[in-house]
């Protein structure tokens, strides 16, 4: 990958992230071991090389080519001539690449690591209690300013410990002021039980 295109990727990070719903981007070894493969389109370049489009397919198969700037290619012969291609009158394939969770467009080759951490599955658990409990505010027709406070109850831990560890994250998302661990008070605005597999938690929200 050129640096340019690194570069880009770098820059937008945070966008990518967020529309693909990922938790993190690193950039592939270089060392990789991937071959690419240019493969002029012989009814592309036919009309605009005519008698030296056999020549092209020739020499771009004994690896005469050379990368150029916007998305261009030369192919080269022994003799010093020369053809510039541009990117609709090429295809590109890569040899060695190992096409499990892999996909490929032109020049970029992406790698998803679908292996879920405890730590990714926490984090799953809890967006998905943040949007329970924004439907839950819908469902109580709150303004989207009202801040409110939560109860919750449930007898699964590992649900309780990640709504204390990720309290902040949902104060924010929530818009919650407060707390209430204890269900003293009756007069609740909305109540709703989230479930997460065979887990369950009680969840009531009021101004």
């Amino acid at each position: 990958m050129s640096q340019d295109i690194k570069n880009l990727f770098k820059k937008y990070w945070d966008i990518i992230k967020e529309e693909v719903n990922i938790k993190q981007i690193d950039i592939l070894a270089d060392s990789l071991k991937i071959t690419k493969i240019y493969k002029p389109i012989w009814s592309q370049i036919s009309a605009k090389f005519t008698k030296d489009t056999g020549k092209i397919i020739q020499f771009s198969k004994q690896w005469n080519i050379q990368e150029l700037e916007d998305w261009k290619i030369k192919v080269f012969d022994d003799q010093k001539n020369e053809w510039i291609l541009n990117l609709e009158d090429y295809e590109i394939a890569y040899q060695w690449l190992d096409w499990n969770d892999m996909a490929v467009d032109g020049n970029i080759i992406a790698k998803l690591d679908l292996e879920i951490s405890p730590q990714l599955q926490k984090e799953w658990i809890v967006r998905e209690i943040s949007r329970f409990l924004n439907q839950m505010r819908k469902d109580a027709d709150y303004k989207v300013d009202t801040k409110i406070t939560m109860f919750y109850e449930t007898k699964d831990k590992n649900l309780s410990n990640i709504i204390q560890e990720f309290w902040d994250f949902l104060k924010w998302e929530a818009l919650l002021k407060d707390v209430i661990k204890e269900n003293k008070k009756p007069n609740w605005d909305v109540f709703a039980l989230f479930s997460n597999e065979e887990s369950t938690i009680n969840f009531a929200l009021k101004k």
